[in-house]
């Protein structure tokens, strides 16, 4: 989108699949912002081709839409809300397939919403593909849909054939609990996780959200080759009594992939029936092995614990990077259960403190934890660190070599437990003590914002690596769209993580949640009811004047920099403006905007401008130089950091 001229336009490489996508354009002023979206059809040579549903269209039901919709086509659904089994999509009660037609490698069947967040599923309306015994379907997305009380999910029984190639993208759901609808048959009791791959391969969760109920939020089970990536879950309710519960749970999955997901807000245990707590993160291995890599996540604002990477009828093979797990305080006594081989490195973990007096906050009980290597941990209380994180060379991580670490260079600070639990044999080497916070007492501290690490910090550079201590989840990992194994699934896109993509609508779906009923106290595995109460969704991120992205950002008490910091170059190849977007905090009252070095080291101050001012023209610029430039905002006489650097490279 060039800011100057409002001008969208694309590229569409040779490999992109016939497929439909959505195009959003954010128009802003001082006085606020509006977004527009837009269905670009990549492929589609017919009208045929393209199949509409809704009140003022010839098809009024999704189940019709489906019937006319050809494999490799798109089903646009208008904005509105649709109700009952003739706008379920899936295997019915009656036992019919009401499900598209599959599409191919080259050409995905496509099931969308005209708007993302705009079209609602209700009252057994719900995704829940199933295959059948001699044919699954496959290569299909499905895109934007809303589903209140249901799930977006595909699924295969043992004798029948696996669904593959699946996408759910922009979809949020508020998962179901029977409780709720006593003796409604057609939402078995378990199943209904907001959303789900069971018994599935190739499938790809992009830049959904869920909340309310459910045993987990997103997960996978006897799977393959699973991608999770750039999702937003709050556990609010955890019901199905008896049943382990978490946020993201790669369940005997092999080639789980988890990339810029965020679990967030799950801050009120009161409503969690009795049952292990699985933690945010986590790797259920009560049917087999299973394999994952988690880069750039986010565990903020939590009363479950970080994970449990499992050891039971297979091991955990997880390598964790560049995690960020801040105020943390698990209603159990464990923060990490690591029983399985387990790598963490490059994370920022901060502000844990368990409900009872922790053995082992981070505890590898069946001595295969791999390590915590170029970590920070600040402030853990109220429990004894590491038991058993020792060193191996030669330890095999279910079929390959993996070598153990021990905890290896951290930078660990304000705990009041023993490191090494029970006198386990722990190996912990190189740990420093330099405060980590940032404040004006403390100009050096590396946390300013939980997401980096500041350039010149005491943090900086101090990683075995050559890296720094703590995480960086800055940008997206893995190319949009992209199935586990395809070329650039999980290679870095340089394309700005903040702001979080869809921010405003998953703020207005999980801001409107409200519940009513028993909560419930005691340990997680011997829970009773305890009265009733109410849970409100506007809560956390989720209130007025406040987006995800400034949430995040300001959570260690520090002014928020101006994000969506832009160059472009002007009719003149000597000139051009550099824009950003208005700070969310009213009481920011201007920017600086500086020259700085790629790595957005401050070098020169060009001007300061008043709060109501979002762009500054430059002028004068060398044909054979490189200029980058950085912004920060102002309030009451304190100043932000920069956001991100906007560049003109020659």
């Amino acid at each position: 989108v060039n800011p100057l001229t409002g001008e969208v336009s694309w590229e569409i490489g040779a490999d992109t699949p016939i497929e439909s996508f959505y195009i959003g354009v954010r128009a802003a002023s001082p006085a606020g912002h509006s977004t527009e979206n837009f269905i670009v059809h990549i492929g589609k040579s017919t009208s045929s081709e393209i199949v509409y549903v809704g009140e003022d269209e010839a098809i009024k039901t999704i189940a019709s839409g489906l019937e006319a919709l050809p494999s490799g086509g798109t089903l646009v659904v208008r904005n509105g809300t649709y109700s009952g089994t003739e706008n379920y999509i899936g295997l019915t009660p009656r036992g019919a397939y009401q499900q598209p037609r599959s599409g191919n490698a080259s050409a995905l069947t496509t099931v969308m919403a005209e708007d993302p967040g705009q079209v609602v599923l209700e009252d057994n309306a719900y995704i829940s593909l199933r295959s059948a015994s001699s044919d699954s379907i496959s290569f299909a997305a499905f895109k934007g849909f809303f589903v209140n009380d249901g799930q977006v999910a595909c699924f295969a029984s043992e004798s029948h054939a696996r669904p593959h190639h699946i996408k759910f993208t922009h979809n949020g759901a508020n998962g179901y609990d029977p409780s709720d609808s006593p003796g409604n048959s057609s939402k078995p009791a378990g199943r209904l996780n907001p959303f789900s791959a069971f018994r599935c391969d190739d499938v790809l969760f992009e830049n959904n959200y869920a909340f309310g109920s459910g045993r987990y939020k997103f997960t996978s089970y006897l799977a393959n080759r699973v991608v999770w990536r750039r999702n937003v879950a709050r556990y609010d309710r955890g019901t199905f009594n008896g049943e382990p519960k978490g946020t993201y749970s790669v369940y005997t999955t092999m080639d789980g992939y988890l990339a810029n997901n965020i679990a967030i807000d799950s801050d009120d245990y009161r409503f969690t029936t009795t049952g292990e707590v699985a933690g945010e993160y986590a790797t259920p291995t009560t049917a087999g092995n299973t394999r994952a890599r988690m880069d750039r996540n986010i565990q903020l604002n939590s009363e479950f614990m970080l994970g449990n990477f499992d050891d039971q009828a297979g091991v955990s093979d997880v390598e964790v990077s560049d995690l960020v797990s801040w105020d943390i305080r698990p209603q159990t006594s464990v923060y990490l259960r690591s029983w399985g081989a387990s790598l963490i490195e490059h994370a920022t973990m901060g502000d844990v403190n368990p409900a009872e007096r922790s053995v082992a906050l981070f505890n590898s009980y069946h001595d295969k934890a791999r390590g915590i290597r170029n970590s920070v941990l600040h402030n853990f209380q109220n429990g004894d660190l590491f038991y058993r994180y020792r060193e191996d060379p030669n330890f095999i991580a279910i079929d390959r070599v993996a070598p153990r670490y021990g905890v290896d260079t951290i930078n660990l600070t304000q705990s009041d437990g023993e490191r090494d639990a029970l006198n386990s044999g722990c190996v912990i080497k190189n740990v420093s003590s330099i405060p980590p916070l940032y404040s004006g007492g403390n100009p050096s501290g590396g946390l300013r914002y939980l997401v980096r690490v500041e350039t010149g910090s005491s943090l900086a550079g101090q990683g075995k690596d050559g890296g720094d201590l703590g995480a960086t989840v800055m940008t997206f990992k893995g190319r949009s769209g992209t199935f586990f194994g395809e070329p650039g699934y999980d290679e870095e896109t340089n394309i700005p993580m903040w702001p979080f993509p869809m921010q405003d609508i998953i703020k207005e779906k999980f801001a409107a949640y409200r519940y009513f009923g028993p909560t419930y106290s005691g340990p997680s595995l011997d829970r009773v009811q305890s009265g009733t109460g109410e849970l409100i969704g506007a809560r956390g991120f989720a209130v007025p004047d406040q987006t995800l992205t400034n949430y995040i950002w300001g959570y260690l008490g520090n002014l928020v920099p101006p994000m969506g910091v832009s160059f472009t170059p002007g009719a003149a190849a000597s000139e051009g403006v550099i824009q950003w977007r208005k700070s969310v905090d009213p009481d920011v009252t201007g920017y600086k905007v500086y020259r700085t070095d790629r790595n957005g080291q401050l070098l020169e101050l060009l001007e300061t401008l008043d709060g109501q001012i979002m762009s500054y023209q430059v002028s004068n610029l060398e044909s054979d130089r490189d200029y980058f430039w950085g912004v920060t905002a102002l309030k009451a006489g304190e100043e932000s950091g920069v956001s991100y650097i906007a560049a003109l490279e020659r």
